[in-house]
Formats: C-alpha cells, sequence, structure tokens
C-alpha cells in the first residue's frame, strides 16, 4: 500500500515522457565527456612528469563523476529513452572507466538493488574477507580495527575491480561464493574484450607511450586510490551506517518479511540532500533511497521525488533514514564499522 500510493502520487507530479530528463543530464555528460577528454589530452602532451601525475589525480575525479553520471545511469536505463541509446553509453563508459557493464549489471541492478543488506545476496557486502559489513558475517580478530584501516581497502577497490574481479567472474561465472552468474551471450563477450581493450589503449598504453614508466606507475595509481575512495565515499555511505538493518531472511521460507519497498527503506539512507553540489557531481546518489525506489527515473528528478517520498513514508509510519550532513553520514558510516569490529 505504501508503495503504490508513493508510485501514483510520483506517477502524477512526473508524466512518464518526462521521466529521462535528458537536457540537464545531456548538459553535465557533455561537460565530464569533455573534462576526460580533455585532460586525456593534457596528460599525453605536457613534457613534467610531476604536472602529469597531477593530471592523473584530477583525472580520477572525472572518472567518478563519469561513473556517477553517465555509467551508473545508462545501465539502469534512466539516461536515454531508448535502450540503444543506455546500451551505446553504457559501453563508451565502460571503456572510459575500466569496468564490465556486464558484471556491474548482475552485481548492482540484480542483486544489490533487490535485496539490499542481505547477506549471501547483496555483493556489495562481499570484500573477499578485508571488512566485515554486516552482522551476519563470521566475525574475526582481523577487523578489530577495521574503522581505521578501511580507507586503506577502499582506495585500491578499482584497481583490484578492473584488473582481478571482472576477470575472476569472467572465468569463473560466479560473482561470489554464494552467487553465481547468469551465462553471456557473444554480444557480451564482445562487450566484455571491447572494453577492456579500449581502457587498456586510452588509460596506459596512451600515457605510458610519453612519460617515464615510473612516473607513468605513480600516476596510475594515483588515479586509482583518488577514484575508489570518491567512489567509497559516496557508495558506502547509504547502506552501511548506523541507521540502516540488516535483515536476514525467514530460516524456514528463505523469505524476507517487509515488503520489498520497506525492505529499500529500512536498508537505505539519504545524505546531505539540500548540498546541490554533491547532488550534481554524484548523480543524485545522494538521494539513495529515491534511486532505490525509481532506479529507472533521471536523477535530476529525485529532489522532486524525495518532498513526497518524505510525506509519504509519515503517513504510513515507514521510517525513512536520512543525514542532513555529509559527515554526518560519513560518521555513521564509521560508526557502523566500529559496531561490526567485535564480536555480534
Amino acid at each position: 500500500m505504501f508503495y503504490s500510493t508513493l508510485r501514483n502520487r510520483v506517477n502524477h507530479s512526473l508524466r512518464p515522457e518526462n521521466r529521462w530528463e535528458g537536457g540537464n543530464s545531456q548538459k553535465k555528460a557533455a561537460i565530464l565527456l569533455s573534462a576526460y577528454v580533455a585532460n586525456l589530452f593534457a596528460l599525453i602532451t605536457v613534457i613534467n612528469p610531476l604536472a602529469q601525475v597531477a593530471l592523473f589525480i584530477f583525472w580520477g575525479v572525472i572518472h567518478a563523476g563519469v561513473g556517477f553520471n553517465i555509467f551508473h545511469d545508462s545501465i539502469h536505463g534512466s539516461f536515454a529513452k531508448s535502450n540503444l541509446g543506455n546500451r551505446v553509453l553504457a559501453f563508451l563508459s565502460c571503456s572510459m572507466l575500466g569496468v564490465s557493464r556486464f558484471f556491474w549489471y548482475q552485481k548492482h541492478n540484480v542483486l544489490h538493488h533487490r535485496y539490499s543488506n542481505v547477506q549471501g545476496w547483496d555483493d556489495d557486502l562481499e570484500t573477499r574477507g578485508s571488512l566485515r559489513l554486516s552482522p551476519a558475517q563470521p566475525w574475526s580478530v582481523r577487523y578489530r580495527f577495521q574503522h581505521i584501516y578501511a580507507p586503506l581497502i577502499y582506495a585500491l577497490t578499482t584497481l583490484e575491480w578492473i584488473f582481478i574481479k571482472d576477470f575472476v567472474q569472467y572465468f569463473t561465472r560466479r560473482m561470489n561464493r554464494y552467487q553465481s552468474i547468469l551465462p553471456m551471450n557473444k554480444y557480451d563477450h564482445m562487450e566484455f574484450w571491447a572494453s577492456k581493450a579500449a581502457y587498456f589503449l586510452i588509460a596506459m598504453a596512451l600515457p605510458l607511450h610519453v612519460m617515464p614508466s615510473g612516473y607513468f606507475i605513480l600516476g596510475f595509481a594515483s588515479l586509482h586510490v583518488t577514484l575508489s575512495l570518491t567512489l567509497a565515499s559516496i557508495f558506502q555511505l547509504a547502506h552501511v551506517t548506523t541507521l540502516c538493518t540488516f535483515p536476514e531472511p525467514d530460516g524456514d521460507s528463505g523469505m524476507l518479511n517487509s515488503d520489498w519497498a520497506v525492505h529499500q527503506m529500512n536498508t537505505t539512507a539519504d545524505f546531505s540532500t539540500r548540498n546541490k553540489w554533491l547532488t550534481w557531481f554524484s548523480g543524485g546518489l545522494n538521494f539513495q533511497v529515491e534511486h532505490h525506489l525509481f532506479p529507472r527515473v533521471s536523477h535530476v528528478h529525485y529532489p522532486m521525488i524525495s518532498k513526497i517520498l518524505v510525506k509519504t513514508a509519515k503517513e504510513f509510519n515507514v521510517p525513512y533514514h536520512s543525514y542532513p550532513t555529509y559527515f554526518g553520514a560519513l560518521s555513521g558510516h564509521l560508526q557502523a564499522l566500529k559496531s561490526l569490529n567485535v564480536p555480534a
């Protein structure tokens, strides 16, 4: 009843043909793509290695912006009106970022959005034993200081994702030890290898051709540390916090005890929703609750949807979690990591 009422109210305020609101998204995408190309051009034309390393760091920020606003939205089908348009944009952004569209779709759209914060289903909780992100995960003494060393783990995320995780999933056909992956068709295989080859050419071969190898390694590593920490500083604040719950399926039926929309409300948090710059740069991912409930709606509509959501949640006595400030959300995440560093 809660979600049907909410959906009707949002649909009344947002006509279907305006669901994408392409103008603002396209302008932002044009800015980010232009910045990406300009940074690459500068990187391969300047002759000062230290300046090139600095450009790699700035490029990491641009990579994150492309990821938040083009990669993420196009894979959800919320950027372009046509499926083909979204698929082309997804391939383009994957070629720029080095990640696999197919495996991200399985991880994010299929598992995370359906089973947020459910151990064994939500792959966002899986860190291959590096961190304990759910009370349902076994405790180990190595997690004792995870709230301190977590940024070091987060800093390696995209290097591991691009160069290890994607290939392990490709050859094993498993998302993790709990979840298998749907079969890939020939186009999925072609897209995987084409986007990887394009990334290796753009982000590695071109800069390495004009840079001393030592400076290239430093710069490339700096790019990924910047990118990884930027991504973690947005995605991790929305679910692994002191406000959010970690539901477990019923032992007999294996089913969750709440409906899908209420589950999203319990396991997801907004943060700093009045910060217009953060909303612009993060592709509306600070409106994470709205995104989970309306993933195929352009993020430019999330502020409008938020007003309807807050009112409807209060009316139906459904919890709505939100941190007023970014640093409040960051503190909530670190506190959650600290609470999980001891046995349950």
